[in-house]
């Protein structure tokens, strides 16, 4: 039977084994299909185009630039790394003009054969023009670029992370690529001149640079960085510039600024907008939060109807967290009849985006944004006398101290429901006293 056919009871199935090096590419480890015939020969007939096809698919991933780079990147690597321990593969002697053999000899790594082994088979299937690149890298005219791990990295380090989380680790590394544009631009002086040109706020950089430092160890884990490379971007050697200010907390709208904003967006007729900002001025939500709400989030505890923040939401004390629907947002918002969000990756980018220029056109400036409706809901339940660790329960805050925040269960839904009512009722008279100065 040829080795391209499997026989599974009565019935031949076509099947290629997907080789070591472009099973991720391809994301699979086989090739099978059944011809549905009971006759070799007719097996064989049906079976020869799909097996000529998929040989193809394996050669095309073989020769696709990212997984040639991927390749070249880890061999050279690795090279460099047994040549450091002297682990050679074959030695190359020199001989005399007398025939006799020198004491001289080279060292060949196994990664270097298996390399230029590599670099043949490419000159064979890729147009001149294009294996010169390929060559360029191998003699390190060109160094490999920075960025072509990064949806590796993403894959290995945040398996299970949100999608902002995801969209922020690949945002850091395309950031410093200017400062690190190959492999062999990662030097100490580089990191001084992207910290030297830093602009943001200190802790922004420092999160930007846990990014950074955790994909430069994916890389050397992963042998496409020798081991015993220096780590340009060790936390002990690093020197923050003092010019970098600290990060300035976002300010709260009063309410009045943030009914100013809702009627603005309503004289647009943005509907959407005010949807967002009225769910978010009496449950406190995040934009993100907001965006996630579907008839779905609506549910009864305890006799009170509720909104169920999505398990993705931004921190452990926020996903699933239970908020009880003021009536006054009952009212102004159907969120059983919401439908379910296209896509969670959306989070209400859009919605924030048109938020941003709404209130730069009525002159906020950067410390205001949507976030900041959170901070006068947060505003509105302190001045209302509800206890911190009941606001902490509806807003989704981690509690600070042992006993609550380690210990307890949380407050109640009547406790909730008690609190969201004082929030209520004081929200309301501060629209009021806006209504009546107008």
């Amino acid at each position: 039977m040829p080795n391209h056919l499997t026989k599974r009871g009565d019935i031949y199935y076509a099947q290629v084994i997907v080789p070591d090096d472009v099973k991720e590419i391809l994301g699979r480890k086989v090739f099978k299909k059944s011809t549905g015939h009971r006759q070799l020969k007719n097996a064989e007939l049906t079976a020869g185009p799909w097996v000529t096809d998929w040989w193809k698919l394996i050669d095309e991933a073989r020769t696709a630039p990212d997984a040639v780079l991927e390749k070249i990147a880890k061999l050279k690597a690795l090279h460099t790394q047994q040549k450091q321990d002297e682990e050679y593969f074959d030695f190359e002697y020199e001989y005399g003009r007398d025939g006799k053999r020198t004491g001289n000899r080279k060292g060949y790594t196994d990664a270097e054969l298996t390399l230029e082994g590599y670099l043949d088979d490419l000159e064979e299937r890729l147009p001149p023009s294009e294996f010169q690149k390929y060559k360029r890298l191998y003699y390190g005219v060109d160094g490999i670029p920075l960025g072509l791990f990064i949806d590796s990295w993403i894959r290995d380090e945040y398996p299970k992370s949100k999608y902002r989380t995801l969209k922020e680790a690949k945002t850091a590394i395309e950031n410093v690529i200017q400062y690190f544009p190959t492999f062999a631009d990662l030097t100490i002086s580089n990191r001084q001149k992207w910290l030297k040109d830093q602009t943001r706020a200190k802790g922004t950089a420092q999160k930007q640079m846990g990014y950074v430092r955790s994909y430069y160890q994916w890389l050397k884990m992963n042998q496409h960085i020798g081991a015993s490379e220096t780590n340009p971007f060790h936390i002990d050697d690093i020197a923050w510039p003092k010019r970098l200010t600290e990060k300035k907390s976002y300010l709260p709208f009063t309410v009045a600024e943030l009914l100013q904003l809702k009627q603005a967006a309503l004289n647009k007729g943005d509907l959407e907008l005010v949807r967002f900002m009225d769910i978010a001025q009496f449950t406190g939500m995040r934009l993100a939060e907001v965006a996630q709400i579907s008839k779905d989030s609506r549910v009864t505890e305890d006799g009170i109807h509720c909104i169920k923040v999505k398990e993705e939401a931004k921190s452990r004390a926020s996903g699933n967290r239970v908020i009880p629907i003021a009536a006054t947002l009952a009212g102004r918002v159907a969120i059983s009849e919401l439908p379910t969000p296209a896509s969670v990756k959306y989070e209400g980018q859009e919605v924030g985006k048109r938020f941003g220029r709404l209130k730069t056109k009525l002159g906020f400036g950067s410390l205001h944004v949507f976030h900041s409706i959170r901070k006068t809901a947060t505003t509105v339940f302190e001045q209302a006398g509800v206890t911190e660790g009941i606001t902490a329960d509806i807003l989704g805050h981690e509690k600070q101290t042992m006993t609550y925040g380690l210990y307890s269960g949380g407050t109640s839904i009547k406790q909730r429901k008690e609190a969201m009512d004082a929030f209520e009722a004081l929200m309301l008279q501060r629209e009021a006293e806006f209504f009546n100065s107008v």
